[in-house]
């Protein structure tokens, strides 16, 4: 008798559809809550990671500078707030030969061409017996005060007294050359280290590419302001380190005790993540001490 029960029944009972249909129903909903709520976490942490290159970004450029300024003196200028500071950049080094008529003969050793077009000069720095920089600054360093080729070579390269028996180098096919700065520094001793620098504002301040938030602005004095990357919010800034201290401050100590600086950057996503109100945020802090340092 069953399989003759079973050969009549021809399809589902009304009840059983609707059971099955509901079933599905709230399978439905859970799978489509779990969809968006897992796709809504991935952006999120996309922002997450966007607000990080942000920093990175920055990070980069700045490392390549403020790892070559002098430890002490080497920011000579700091905004009380901290969204700025400005820094002698070296960008070529050398030796000092002595003095010859209003300037000072320099050997210099090779560069790469593309370090020379992108920097502007902004003066020259002579070391002491001791170790210490003094920093001349030319008044017209761009113009009449440019360092521009010797005439009096033999001032590096002569064997004869006074004169400094420095030879030039060559590496990779670059040579070095000799160059005349002023005005003349006969303070300088024959043979000691000379660099060339510019001089490099870096600052927080209102963003072009994202208005309403803050950009990582570099200035090259004599140069164009440009935006780095962006965007920050308000807390991005710099603090302070002092010779001998444990953490940084918020306040621009003397600039001669400046040995470092921590730069916060709190950095922001570029876009508000899918669900969200509000941009992702990461807060990065990195500590920048300066290597040129002295010899005691």
């Amino acid at each position: 008798m069953m399989p003759s029960i079973l050969r009549r029944r021809r399809g589902f009972s009304l009840a059983e559809v609707l059971v099955t249909m509901g079933i599905l129903g709230i399978l439905g909903v859970a799978l489509t809550r779990l969809l968006l709520t897992q796709g809504r976490f991935a952006d999120h942490q996309n922002a997450l990671r966007n607000a990080r290159a942000v920093s990175r970004q920055s990070l980069n450029v700045l490392m390549s500078d403020l790892r070559m300024v002098q430890d002490s003196g080497g920011i000579d200028s700091a905004a009380t707030d901290g969204s700025g500071i400005r820094v002698i950049v070296p960008y070529r080094f050398g030796l000092n030969c002595g003095v010859a008529g209003d300037a000072n003969v320099v050997s210099m050793l090779p560069v790469d061409s593309l370090v020379l077009d992108q920097a502007v000069y902004a003066g020259f720095a002579w070391r002491n017996a001791f170790g210490r920089y003094s920093v001349v600054y030319p008044d017209n360093p761009l113009t009449t005060d440019a360092p521009v080729s010797t005439t009096s070579g033999t001032q590096c390269t002569g064997n004869a007294a006074g004169q400094a028996q420095i030879r030039l180098t060559s590496v990779s096919g670059r040579s070095g050359v000799m160059l005349d700065v002023s005005p003349s520094q006969p303070a300088a001793p024959v043979g000691q280290a000379v660099f060339l620098f510019q001089r490099i504002t870096y600052s927080f301040g209102a963003s072009s590419a994202f208005p309403g938030k803050i950009g990582l602005w570099r200035n090259v004095q004599g140069g164009t302001a440009e935006e780095i990357v962006a965007p920050f919010d308000s807390d991005a800034r710099f603090r302070f380190w002092t010779a001998g201290a444990d953490t940084s401050v918020l306040s621009p100590p003397a600039l001669s005790d400046i040995r470092g600086v921590d730069v916060v950057f709190a950095a922001n996503s570029t876009y508000t993540p899918t669900g969200r109100t509000a941009v992702a945020k990461s807060k990065v802090v990195t500590s920048m001490f300066f290597k040129n340092v002295r010899s005691y």
